[in-house]
């Protein structure tokens, strides 16, 4: 059994993360159609398209941004109407990129390298750089509904996986060529959301989903078991930490660690009730998480425990990098976000 469809949202962004639009989609309620049945079927890539190019616009750093990702040593950020900001010094400066063949909103971003990688969105979009971010292009995209993508993860240049609303998973071993279906879910309700992917290929392989659900793959996401947390919301964000363990998080800033690969999880008090957007770890191995209004935790002790500060202008923060020297890259509901 399915639940009803819930649609996509207006314009308000407060609460949109990083793989985690989904507060765009509860803002406006209107019907959509029933979910396909997944098919064991190889979408190709797009030959034409219904989108329409990002436009360069003088105000583009302040467009919303709800994911960040290293290049190399180039910052590559992503959001509304497509908008992909680029930076060449640590964050100092940021510039739109040339070319972006979409106005889809942006929900997540994987690089392999300082050059190849992926854009996903709304639209089920996935998009391709392979000069860094500076240009763009469709490499899959479906119309058919309200099938949002919410993240996306490549562990090399040809393997894949991208997850959505309503369980929507697909998956590539050609560099995104071809996406097919993969199932997550099993059994009677398999449309929970899906928000980040996390882990490591090689021994655990994690996405973060709604109603405190976390699912789990041991063969490189060949196969994928349900694990129910205590968590009584959902996780929007993820991550694999230096030591090996696994660090989830989400609404009403609920912290969730791994320790056995993703086997099993228990919580760590993170001091806030702000849901929680993003991770980030430094070179130290101190870790950093972002949060709606304006909210950001450290932690030094691998995650066992948190101090929490509030910046003075509340900003709901969507997306965070560590940078060199330690302090935060933030960005959010006005696009990139100066660190106090």
């Amino acid at each position: 059994m399915t639940r009803p469809r819930t649609p996509f949202a207006g314009a308000v962004l407060v609460g949109a993360l990083i793989g985690c639009s989904i507060w765009w989609l509860q803002q406006r309620r209107t019907p959509a159609p029933p979910a396909a049945p997944v098919a064991a079927a190889t979408v190709p890539a797009v030959p034409g398209s219904a989108q329409v190019p990002a436009a360069l616009v003088p105000d583009a750093l302040h467009a919303p941004i709800l994911a960040a990702a290293w290049a190399g040593k180039r910052v590559v950020a992503a959001g509304d109407h497509g908008v992909i900001l680029l930076s060449d010094d640590a964050g100092k400066t940021f510039r739109q990129a040339r070319s972006v063949p979409s106005q889809a909103l942006l929900t997540s971003l994987s690089f392999v390298d300082e050059r190849q990688g992926w854009a996903a969105g709304h639209d089920g979009l996935v998009l391709h750089t392979e000069d860094g971010g500076e240009t763009w292009t469709i490499q899959r995209e479906d119309l058919d509904g309200d099938k949002p993508l919410f993240a996306i993860r490549f562990k090399d240049a040809r393997h894949g996986l991208a997850v959505g609303l309503f369980g929507t998973a697909v998956q590539t071993a050609d560099g995104g060529r071809t996406w097919t279906p993969v199932e997550v879910e099993t059994g009677e309700e398999k449309d929970h959301h899906l928000y980040a992917i996390f882990g490591a290929p090689e021994s655990a392989l994690c996405i973060a989903g709604e109603s405190g659900l976390i699912y789990r793959s041991a063969d490189g996401g060949a196969t994928w078991t349900t694990i129910r947390t205590s968590n009584p919301g959902s996780f929007w964000t993820g991550a694999q930490l230096r030591d090996g363990s696994l660090l989830a998080a989400g609404q009403r800033g609920h912290v969730f660690l791994s320790h056995d690969q993703g086997a099993s999880w228990s919580e760590a008090p993170s001091g806030t009730e702000q849901s929680l957007t993003g991770v980030a770890q430094n070179a130290d191995g101190s870790l950093l998480l972002s949060g709606l209004a304006g909210t950001v935790l450290r932690s030094s002790d691998g995650g066992a425990s948190f101090s929490a500060s509030t910046r003075d202008d509340r900003v709901p923060l969507l997306a965070v990098l560590a940078l060199p020297d330690g302090k935060p890259l933030l960005f959010g509901e006005r696009g990139p976000v100066a660190a106090d």
